[in-house]
C-alpha cells in the first residue's frame, strides 16, 4: 500500500477556474521546479494531455477520436522507470538444472538400469538383481527413480532416459529395518506371503512400514543435489498418500546428519547384519511435519 502522504491532493470542481475550485491556501502554494515535473509534463504533452500546475486539466473537445486504452511513451521515458522492475527474475542454474531431471515410478523393466546405479556401493553391500526382480514386481509403486533426459535438436531421434538415482523400498510391519525385511523369499513368485519360523519375511503388504533398501546415485552425477530432490519427493509421495506410518532406513554413521535434515531419527545401532553390520537405524515417522 502506498504512503497516502505521497498521493496527490484531490480537486473538487465548481463554478469557477474552468471547473476547478482552488484550495484555501492555494495562492501560497507553489509546485517546485524539478526535473520529476518536467520529465512529467512532457510525457503528459506527448500523451495529448494538458497541464495545470502539475496537474491534468479535462479537455472535453479534445477528447474526440482519441484511444483512451493506449497512451505512447518514448523509450527513453521507459528508461527513467527503476531497473529493478523492469529485469527478467534471475536463475542461477546448478548442476542438477543441467541433467533436466524428472522422477517417476519404477517397474521391473529398469532392473538392468537399477543393477547399473546400485554399483555405487561396495560390492558386499549392493541389491542383487534378483532382489530388484522381485521388489520391482512385488511392490513398484514403493520405489521411485530419478532420470536425466537430454535436450535434442529438431529431427532428432529422441534418447532413451538415463536413471540417475534411486529408492528401493518394501513394506513391513516391523518398526526398523530388519534382516527379515531384507530377504529374498525363495518361493515369492508362487505365495503371495512368505514365512521363516514363524514370521514374515521380505515384503509385507499391509506393512506399516516402509523399509528403504537402497537409496544410490550414479558416481558421476554425485554431488549434485540427486539424492536430495529424490528423497524429498520421495517423502513427499509417501506422506501424501496417506499408506504408512513411517520411512524406515539403515545408513552408516557419515550419512546420520543427511538423512537428520529430513526429519529422520537415529535409534541407534541396528540388529541388521546385511552386508558385514555396522549399520545405524533411523526412522522418519510420517505423523510429524518437518
Amino acid at each position: 500500500m502506498s504512503d497516502p502522504s505521497e498521493r496527490p491532493s484531490e480537486s473538487m470542481p465548481g463554478p469557477d477556474n474552468n471547473g476547478l475550485k482552488p484550495l484555501s491556501n492555494a495562492d501560497d502554494y507553489s509546485l517546485p521546479n524539478t526535473n520529476n515535473n518536467n520529465d512529467l509534463s512532457r510525457i503528459m504533452s506527448r500523451a495529448g494531455i494538458a497541464l495545470s500546475n502539475g496537474f491534468p486539466l479535462d479537455d472535453d473537445e479534445d477528447d474526440e477520436g482519441v484511444d483512451e486504452d493506449y497512451v505512447a511513451v518514448d523509450q527513453d521515458d521507459a528508461n527513467e522507470f527503476p531497473y529493478w522492475l523492469r529485469r527478467p527474475p534471475t536463475h542461477h542454474r546448478t548442476k542438477l538444472d543441467e541433467l533436466h531431471p524428472f522422477v517417476q515410478l519404477l517397474s521391473v523393466s529398469n532392473v538392468e538400469d537399477c543393477a547399473e546405479v546400485e554399483n555405487a556401493f561396495p560390492e558386499n553391500e549392493r541389491c542383487s538383481r534378483d532382489k530388484f526382480v522381485y521388489r520391482l514386481s512385488r511392490c513398484p509403486e514403493l520405489s521411485l527413480g530419478l532420470f536425466t533426459l537430454p535436450i535434442i535438436g529438431e529431427g532428432q531421434p529422441k534418447p532413451r532416459a538415463t536413471l540417475v538415482g534411486h529408492i528401493i523400498a518394501t513394506r513391513t510391519s516391523e518398526p526398523l529395518v530388519t534382516d527379515r525385511a531384507m530377504c529374498l523369499p525363495d518361493n515369492w513368485r508362487n505365495e503371495r506371503w512368505s514365512f521363516q519360523h514363524g514370521h514374515a519375511v521380505g515384503h509385507e503388504e499391509g506393512g506399516s512400514t516402509i523399509a528403504i533398501h537402497s537409496l544410490a546415485v550414479l558416481p558421476d552425477h554425485q554431488g549434485k543435489q540427486v539424492g536430495s530432490t529424490l528423497l524429498k519427493s520421495y517423502i513427499h509421495r509417501i506422506r501424501e498418500a496417506q499408506i504408512a506410518d513411517r520411512i524406515a532406513i539403515i545408513a552408516h554413521d557419515h550419512l546420520i546428519p543427511f538423512y537428520e535434515s529430513f526429519g529422520f531419527v537415529s535409534h541407534g545401532a541396528s540388529k541388521c547384519q546385511f552386508g558385514g553390520g555396522g549399520w545405524v537405524d533411523l526412522v522418519l515417522e510420517l505423523g510429524n511435519e518437518q
